[in-house]
This record gives structure tokens, sequence and C-alpha cells, in this order.
């Protein structure tokens, strides 16, 4: 059995959709790139490392202006190099809210 068998939720890949991130604690602002979303989790592809621990507010936004940004608070618990200057990053998602 794989790790993806062992997910308890469905995720939903992300396309075309941005990610607005801020670091709770220091107010560093990046964004990122969406990948992937389940009712408890988030991935998403960012310029920068954030710590695995942190906690972030995060804004995803669709291409189609039809749907609404989707608001959250997310706890970073994992972070892997994605290649020269890109990181993996994913977390639980404690709060959310489409405004």
């Amino acid at each position: 059995m794989t790790s993806k068998d062992q997910r308890r939720l469905t995720r939903l890949t992300l396309s075309d959709t941005s990610v607005g991130v801020i670091d709770i604690e220091s107010g560093v602002e990046f964004a990122g790139e969406g990948r992937n979303l389940s009712t408890e989790g988030l991935s998403f592809l960012a310029d920068m490392e954030p710590s695995i621990g942190a906690d972030m507010q995060v804004v995803l936004r669709a291409k189609d202006p039809r749907l609404a940004p989707l608001r959250a608070t997310l706890k970073v618990l994992r972070v892997t190099r994605a290649g020269e200057g890109k990181w993996d990053v994913s977390g639980t998602l404690r709060t959310s809210a489409m405004r």
C-alpha cells in the first residue's frame, strides 16, 4: 500500500490556482502555485522555504473569476526541495472561508 493509498480523504488537483502566503509570525509574504487540496490539507509549490511548524495565512485564487478566493490558516507539516529555488510545501488547514 502506498502513502497515497493511505490518505483518508480525496485530494483535488489544483491547476491554474495561485496561492498567496503570509507567515503569520514574521509577516513575510510570498507566492505559490496550487498543487492539491482536500478538506484537511493543502499542497503548493513555492519559491521560498517556510519553516516546518509555521502558521501561514493562505489565499487560493483560481484563474476562473466565477470562483471565489479561498482563505485559510495553514500549519506547515512538510517542506521538500522541488528543483532549483522551488519548494513543495504541504500542511494542515486549520480554518477556511470562501470570500
